[in-house]
């Protein structure tokens, strides 16, 4: 069983990569999730698990340099949670408010 690739987040916002002990970039950890790591994100003060901020980070600039999501796309995610990805069921909606239109 492979563990994941633990990256140090620091307080200057620098990553740090603790199996190849070096600083690293997030088109770093991009190359690494592309090449099949699993890479775990956490604050190095508090331990927090930030890896999902990190991969929507790396997203975000992606999206920044090279756009390919379209706005219709990007408002069914937001619409929709989660679930307009596929795959992960959508929270209840609060106080009985009628839920957005699960995408297909």
């Amino acid at each position: 069983m492979t563990t994941a690739r633990t990256i140090k987040r620091y307080a200057n916002r620098k990553l740090y990569d603790t199996r190849d002990s070096r600083y690293v970039t997030l088109d770093h950890i991009a190359a690494m999730v592309r090449a099949g790591d699993d890479v775990k994100v956490v604050d190095n003060t508090t331990r927090a698990d930030l890896t999902t901020a990190t991969l929507a980070q790396i997203i975000f600039e992606e999206e920044k340099k090279t756009p390919r999501l379209t706005v219709a796309g990007l408002r069914k995610i937001i619409q929709g949670g989660m679930a307009a990805l596929g795959g992960v069921p959508a929270p209840p909606a609060p106080n009985g408010a009628i839920p957005p239109p699960s995408v297909p």
